[in-house]
């Protein structure tokens, strides 16, 4: 795949992932808290996301490599969301059920999911009675939301409009596949769109996680990335 991704630009984003992932065992001896799986689970997404950017460029996939940086783009905005301030990260942990209970009031307008509707409220109810900061009808985090808080609404909506218009089964997506001369061409962009967001995110999530890990690491661990 050296006409669309070099081995320069490989060797970047599987760089930028062993920072991380590096950054990440330093967590191995911290005790359980809600705010250390949350940046695991942050980190770990992030990661899958670089090696499905390696994968879709391995198998000249364009509509994989899109779907991975499209979602790097918005763990872009979720991961600068998180690290702000312990509140925000607590926001974020809590949005799991407002973004449920988003869904499950979509599903109440369908008188054919009563029954699965029932079910699952009351796992959402549950999850509710656990956290004491979230109300029921806080609107759900978006990325968007996030971009245009930080300014940044055109950028990321330029950026989201390319990578989804070779996502999305389209007359675009779809017939793009067979034209060659320039297949390789968007492929190399939507590439290297998606290693600048693993450049500027992943730094700066190993960063925290590397800062965070010296509050709650037990000092008389050595834990060796």
């Amino acid at each position: 795949m050296a006409s669309t991704l070099n081995a320069d630009i490989r060797a970047h984003i599987l760089a930028h992932g062993q920072v991380l992932h590096d950054s990440v065992d330093l967590l191995k001896y911290a005790p359980e808290r809600w705010r250390t799986t949350l940046l695991i689970e942050l980190a770990t997404e992030n990661l899958a996301n670089c090696f499905e950017l390696i994968q879709g460029v391995d198998t000249n996939n364009i509509a994989k490599c899109a779907w991975a940086g499209r979602n790097l783009l918005e763990l872009h905005y979720f991961t600068r969301y998180v690290i702000q301030s312990p509140e925000k990260a607590k926001r974020f942990k809590e949005d799991m059920v407002c973004d449920f209970q988003d869904l499950l009031k979509r599903w109440g307008k369908n008188p054919l999911y009563a029954q699965a509707l029932t079910q699952h409220q009351l796992m959402a109810d549950s999850a509710w009675s656990a956290m004491t900061e979230a109300r029921k009808g806080d609107k759900f985090l978006s990325s968007h939301d996030i971009a245009g808080d930080l300014g940044e609404q055109v950028p990321y909506g330029d950026l989201h409009k390319y990578l989804s218009k070779f996502v999305h089964p389209t007359s675009l997506s779809i017939q793009f596949r067979k034209a060659e001369q320039v297949y390789g061409i968007v492929l190399g962009t939507v590439v290297e769109m998606a290693a600048r967001l693993i450049a500027h995110t992943f730094p700066l999530l190993a960063k925290h996680i590397k800062e965070y890990s010296e509050t709650v690491v037990p000092k008389n661990e050595n834990p060796q990335p």
